[in-house]
């Protein structure tokens, strides 16, 4: 379905009944046809939980921010040995939406018509964000002081960190005290935000700084680092993903169009609702970019690059840690932000399953479109058939389900102006337009497809 102009709760309401966009196509797997049967899925961000995993690979990007050195363990990750995380919301979707009419021929997708926007839906800075770390590489588990005498361990280095951001901040000594005896009792257990907090501030000694920026599509910061970023793009693919180099123009087309309508207003974050990159500069060099929407209830992950010379930070799922703590800090401006979108999960395909990994996080079911935690249970359900009904209730339908008396009310745009579809039959007369009618109604909702325009062209 190729969306000319969509406001962000149209969008959002799409991805939350199976739905994604690259660039302006949207599309909708054929769940129960398909051979890898694909489930949204989305981490409840303000509720999640770090691993062990990633904390090291947190602390591994700081100690290399730290020391601009790489240790045994990051060698194996670079040489291919690590985690199986590759970055990128979609990442076995990427043939699709780079080439939607060449998968459009295998048939697991159904083309619906064209989209434009009936009414305005929800009105919906650039940041600088320092990266996260700590003190220790996942073998080294201590490094030497800057007077070349005994390493230091990596508790006794986080304690000092900690006692100098307290002398920053103006404590007395005996408050200091106070302050570190109290957190040594409570002993609680470090957030996202902790972690993310231990990288090299401004003034401390560190043999790189990792900046993140968010942009929007439209600025012309973005225009002015569009070069840059394309050449980023053009050598992940063809290391990552064996790709031939493509102009400037496809890339483009998949990740820098965007059908989204920018929201600000009062109702939305500072930044507005819509589509942005976020750029991470090594210093003076770009070496990952995350593309994302931010939407009414979400910040939805389009796609993720990297410098494959960087691929011993574990970028991709880095990447994600990043995008997940930007969602937290959103919510603190717009409470309805609560969740991050990983595009799609297949639980039958072994580099899909860091996703699963982002704790907790749920599946779309996908004939009710309800959500259910990734647990054992649904696990179990995918384990014996890669499609399944997540839902247990038999009874359970989903209430947002076209029925025949509601394919009426769809809008049909047919030249300059739009009308109902009981109308545009009676003035126009083409019944031959009611399937893909039918069609488009079923797959998009009834809310939606009594908001939106369907293109009769």
């Amino acid at each position: 379905m190729w969306a000319h102009s969509l406001t962000v709760q149209d969008y959002q309401d799409l991805i939350d009944r199976g739905w994604r966009r690259s660039g302006s196509y949207c599309y909708k797997p054929e769940m129960n046809t398909t051979c890898c049967p694909s489930y949204t899925i989305k981490c409840d961000a303000t509720n999640f939980r770090l691993n062990k995993s990633h904390k090291k690979i947190i602390k591994r990007v700081n100690k290399f921010l730290r020391d601009g050195l790489k240790g045994a363990d990051d060698e194996r990750v670079s040489n291919g040995e690590g985690t199986g995380e590759e970055g990128g919301a979609d990442l076995e979707m990427g043939e699709v939406a780079r080439n939607p009419r060449k998968e459009l021929a295998v048939g697991e997708f159904k083309p619906v018509g064209t989209v434009e926007v009936a009414r305005d839906g929800l009105v919906a800075k650039e940041q600088q964000v320092k990266p996260a770390g700590s003190d220790s590489n996942l073998s080294a588990k201590s490094q030497p002081t800057s007077q070349g005498g005994p390493p230091k361990k990596a508790k006794l280095l986080r304690i000092e960190r900690k006692r100098e951001r307290l002398i920053q901040k103006g404590l007395s000594a005996e408050e200091i005290a106070s302050s570190m005896r109290a957190a040594k009792g409570k002993n609680v257990e470090k957030s996202l935000e902790d972690f993310l907090d231990e990288a090299p501030k401004e003034g401390e000694e560190a043999a790189h700084r990792l900046k993140l920026v968010t942009i929007s599509i439209a600025s012309d910061e973005f225009r002015r680092t569009l070069d840059r970023s394309f050449a980023l793009y053009s050598k992940y693919q063809t290391a990552v993903h064996n790709d031939l180099p493509g102009a400037i123009s496809e890339y483009q087309d998949f990740l820098v169009k965007s059908p989204l309508k920018m929201a600000p207003g009062q109702s939305s974050p500072s930044c507005g609702l819509g589509s942005y990159h976020q750029q991470y500069w090594l210093d003076d060099r770009l070496i990952a970019v995350g593309v994302i929407d931010i939407l009414p209830s979400c910040v939805s992950s389009v796609y993720f690059f990297y410098d494959p010379e960087f691929r011993f930070l574990s970028l991709g799922t880095y990447g994600s840690l990043r995008e997940l703590a930007f969602t937290r800090r959103l919510q603190q401006q717009l409470a309805s932000i609560s969740s991050y979108y990983m595009g799609f999960y297949i639980h039958s395909c072994p580099k899909m399953r860091y996703k699963s990994n982002l704790s907790p996080s749920f599946l779309l079911c996908p004939e009710v479109y309800s959500w259910h935690p990734l647990d054992q249970r649904v696990i179990g359900l995918l384990d014996r058939s890669k499609y399944s009904r997540l839902n247990e209730d038999p009874a359970a339908e989903d209430t947002n389900r076209t029925k025949s008396v509601d394919v009426k009310n769809v809008l049909i745009l047919h030249g300059s102006s739009y009308q109902r579809y009981s109308s545009y039959l009676k003035d126009i007369g083409s019944p031959e337009l009611e399937p893909n009618v039918i069609t488009y109604a079923k797959l998009v909702g009834k809310v939606c497809s009594s908001r939106m325009l369907l293109y009769e062209g």
